[in-house]
């Protein structure tokens, strides 16, 4: 017989074709143009070979053992044969159910009733409300802190300032550094301060004052005496209606202000600009 333009021998009593080659259909197979010897049961093709679909399972081209059992449910995991009846399939690889909320943590099974799954695969053993995952670490929360990935033991009233832990009884961190609290109460930019004698005026720690009790840009100012125009501070005296043009003062009785600029003898800006 011809087959694909190649004379090939008549086997069986109803011969086939299988690409250029000739078959037996009663005892062979064709898979993607390969001959293959008929298997028992419920013949199949995976590839280009032939496999028995009752006992065995194609999985991605792979010829895998099929589960069995009364209770099997069988199914491919990635290129594997796996029971889902008793296993997971975790980033394609079949793996055994534990506990009783069985889990995936990458190709890891879990627990995740009594375990986390902290980074992509690594299981921590650790449970409870205050649980959690520090990176690829599991902590709790009542006895640690996590700064920047790194598990710490926590102190009495605990922060975490950058990578390390402090106590807030007596340390402030200031921009990512521990620093001697004494009788500072807040940060400044990177430095302590009083609050009740010092003001924090654009990073910078100035004197505070009956007197002089708000800020006005790097200083401290009286708003009932002075008036704040863009961080610089001008007394009021000898103005009616002092206002703000600007970064200067004028007096809004007798001038107006025009794009920024006080502007005396104008009914208008109109044409000024």
């Amino acid at each position: 017989m011809c087959c694909h333009g190649n004379v090939e021998p008549r086997v069986g009593a109803s011969p086939m074709c299988c690409e250029s080659s000739s078959y037996d259909p009663s005892t062979q197979m064709c898979c993607e143009g390969t001959v293959s010897n008929k298997p028992p049961g419920i013949a199949m093709c995976c590839g280009s070979e032939a496999y028995d679909a009752n006992s065995q399972i194609c999985c991605n081209g792979n010829i895998n053992t099929k589960a069995t059992g009364p209770k099997a449910q069988p199914g491919c995991c990635g290129e594997f044969s796996y029971d889902a009846a008793s296993q997971l399939c975790c980033d394609s690889h079949p793996v055994l159910m534990v506990g009783s909320l069985p889990s995936c943590c990458g190709r890891n099974g879990y627990d995740a009733n009594t375990s986390l799954c902290c980074g992509d695969n690594n299981v921590a053993f650790v449970s409870g409300p205050q649980a959690a995952c520090c990176g690829d670490m599991g902590y709790s929360r009542n006895t640690h802190l996590c700064c920047d990935s790194n598990v710490l033991p926590m102190p009495a009233m605990g922060a975490c300032c950058g990578s390390w832990t402090y106590s807030q009884q007596t340390h402030l961190c200031c921009e990512g550094r521990q620093l001697y609290k004494g009788m500072n109460t807040a940060c400044c930019g990177a430095v302590g301060y009083n609050q009740v004698n010092s003001l924090c005026c654009e990073g910078t720690v100035v004197p505070k004052s009956p007197s002089k009790p708000v800020c006005c840009g790097t200083t401290s100012y009286n708003p009932l005496t002075e008036l704040c125009c863009d961080g610089v501070a001008f007394f009021k005296t000898g103005f009616i209606r002092p206002t703000c043009c600007g970064g200067a003062i004028y007096d809004a009785t007798v001038a107006r202000c025009c794009d920024g600029v006080p502007t005396y003898n104008v009914a208008s800006c109109a044409g000024l600009a």
